[in-house]
């Protein structure tokens, strides 16, 4: 983290670590009293709520789920066009009724807030020795539980409620009787030394999802990092006034070019400041960017465990498990939406890369993979060059957003022939309907014509 003092920027080390959180579902049971939208998608999955906005590219949503005995949760997000069959909208003064109690529910809860945080439920809990030393957030999916600050521990609650949303878009529940994941957040670096150490897990990992106990746990440094931060932008705001203070006295001495001479010094510092302010802004973002991408990772493992294909009843296959995990990682939550479906850049790249220099693992290869070729730190650099990592990224982003095979029968006959034994290359072959060789050439197409954002630009040769 960088401080300008009077003789130019300072560097505070921080030591940096990751946070822990878990999951959440959108609930779309029936509401008393209330009359809904209905959202339908092209998978069957239907949400319950208030339509926002319809362009030519996507549909704007306010999710809006009420549980027996919980308070009301609204969750805003946009649904690409093609991914929408329906829409079944309210009459006109059902709308409009619907629309006041929204409004009533964001002014009384806080959501108008920048990342428009829902009036999420918390509850003070014991935590080590402090009977009431922790907070808990709990749903449907999740139970969150945290010694963290309330902004924090809220904040990760709705991020969760979000990419749940998002998994239940393209991967709708399978498994109605799965039990929420406990997801424990820890802010002390030496109680989660204590539990890796526990786990037999490397220090290395920022997070880790235990199967067997269905429990997700995860560090971050991220309240030291923000409290650093803040001590440094006051410090920053003393010195803006001082140089205010300084400025003006000195424009009551001077004119001319010697005011401007004057004057030079504070202007390079005011820069000083301003730059050190956006490199700080900036590594906050990108450790948190991290927290989040890390908890969507272990969220997704979780999600599937216990809600779509438990262990017990057949699991997807460990290559196509680590490669969606990698893409909900990724997704993007801003101005209170998620967006999830792009490419993530270096991985593109990367796959391209490796693509054209046949430096891809062999789809007969990948298939037949296990977990020990998939025992790295999950958000990285290592991570994203490790090659079996990037091609079943490549391949379940194919799959995904292409072939839109998850929620399929095809993906739940697909699982169940794995648990009978079947042989990997022939129950691929009958999931995607077509020989792997031709395959391999439609897929290797589809991802040299791959952009950034998803879209698929007719660049290569049919």
């Amino acid at each position: 983290m960088y401080f300008v003092g009077r003789y130019g920027p300072w560097l505070i080390v921080c030591t940096l670590a990751v946070l822990a959180v878990p999951p959440a579902v959108a609930d779309n049971g029936p509401a008393q009293g209330w009359k809904f939208e209905k959202l339908h998608l092209k998978s069957g999955v239907c949400f319950q709520g208030l339509l926002v906005e319809e362009t030519a590219s996507g549909v704007r949503f306010q999710n809006v789920r009420q549980a027996p005995g919980r308070p009301t949760v609204i969750i805003e997000t946009t649904f690409p066009r093609n991914e929408v069959a329906r829409v079944d909208r309210l009459a006109d003064a059902d709308r409009e009724r619907l629309q006041a109690r929204i409004r009533d529910l964001e002014q009384s809860s806080g959501a108008g807030e920048k990342e428009r945080l829902p009036g999420l439920e918390l509850e003070s809990v014991a935590w080590g020795k402090d009977p009431k030393g922790g907070l808990r957030y709990t749903s449907d999916y999740f139970m969150l539980t945290s010694n963290a600050p309330e902004e924090v521990v809220r904040r990760a609650a709705y991020r969760l409620e979000q990419i749940y949303l998002a998994y239940t878009r393209f991967l709708p529940p399978r498994h109605p009787g799965g039990e929420p994941t406990r997801v424990e957040l820890l802010i002390d670096a030496e109680e989660y030394q204590r539990l890796l150490l526990a786990q037999k897990q490397p220090f290395l990992n920022p997070a880790f999802f235990d199967g067997s106990a269905n429990r997700i746990v995860c560090f971050s440094d991220l309240q030291r990092l923000g409290e650093e931060l803040a001590q440094v932008q006051k410090a920053h705001d003393k010195l803006r006034q001082e140089l205010n203070k300084q400025e003006s006295e000195f424009r009551k001495l001077y004119k001319s070019k010697e005011l401007e001479r004057m004057l030079e010094p504070i202007k390079q510092t005011r820069a000083r400041i301003a730059g050190a302010d956006s490199t700080n802004r900036a590594l906050f973002d990108r450790v948190t960017r991290q927290l989040f991408a890390t908890l969507y990772h272990e969220a997704f493992h979780a999600y599937l465990n216990s809600f779509v294909y438990p262990q017990q009843s057949g699991e997807l296959p460990r290559w196509l498990n680590e490669g969606l995990a990698q893409i909900f990682e990724t997704a993007v939550v801003e101005a209170g939406e998620l967006r999830v479906g792009h490419a993530d850049y270096d991985r593109l790249k990367r796959a391209k890369d490796a693509l054209r220099k046949g430096e891809l693992v062999p789809l007969p290869q990948l298939l037949n993979s296990g977990p020990k070729q998939f025992m790295l730190v999950h958000v990285g650099e290592r991570q994203i060059s490790d090659q079996h990592y990037l091609t079943s990224w490549a391949v379940a982003f194919y799959l995904t957003f292409d072939r839109r095979l998850f929620g399929s029968e095809a993906m739940d006959l697909y699982v169940r022939r794995l648990a009978d034994k079947a042989d990997a290359r022939e129950a691929f072959e009958a999931l995607m309907g077509q020989k792997l060789p031709q395959f391999e050439k439609d897929f290797a197409r589809y991802l040299q014509d791959l952009q950034p954002d998803g879209s698929v630009a007719k660049l290569s040769k049919p």
